[in-house]
């Protein structure tokens, strides 16, 4: 399984991220949405991340995985760490960003909750569910306040250690927001 998610984007105002304490409970990877809403006490810059639990009102980030295996003319070292599996467990602090319309994100389609009921595919959206840390599928937005539209569906290079080869992912871009 791949857990990569990531902006498309060379540079990502300050403001749009966060940094998120994972919950009690819980257990996350990158292109995982998560709210962040509550201040977690005596700070000014870490929230208490919490579960998506009303598609009509909530925001959610999407933690990304900040590409640190990436050498800086975009190759992966042979041999270098395999951080498309690290999972962040509970009090763990993770880096998500807040989705601003129009930004486009590469997530792998592990990520995605219900890939198998409505295949990703251009066209296609990504809408949070209520109880869940993971996109999902749909045809519609529905009442969703948050939506991303799948531009594409490549195949990408996940590298490291083990030479996985390639991963599905989707190119998303956030149209509701």
């Amino acid at each position: 399984m791949a857990n990569f998610c990531y902006p498309l984007h060379d540079k990502i105002h300050e403001e749009l991220v966060e940094v998120v304490v994972v919950p009690a409970g819980a257990t996350l990877t990158a292109g995982d949405i998560i709210l962040a809403e509550t201040l977690v006490t005596g700070s000014n810059k870490v929230y208490a991340g919490t579960q998506v639990t009303d598609i009509t009102a909530d925001e959610p980030l999407i933690i990304i995985d900040q590409r640190f295996e990436e050498l800086s003319d975009g190759r992966r070292p042979n041999g270098g760490n395999m951080l498309t599996d690290i999972e962040f467990v509970a009090g763990d602090k993770v880096h998500a960003i807040r989705l601003l319309k129009n930004m486009k994100y590469e997530i792998a389609v592990d990520k995605i909750a219900n890939a198998g009921v409505v295949a990703p595919a251009a066209g296609v959206f990504l809408i949070p569910e209520n109880g869940e840390w993971k996109f999902a599928t749909s045809a519609t937005i529905g009442t969703a306040i948050v939506a991303l539209k799948i531009e594409s569906t490549p195949s990408v290079a996940t590298g490291g250690n083990l030479g996985l080869g390639f991963s599905s992912s989707v190119i998303a871009r956030v149209v509701l927001a």
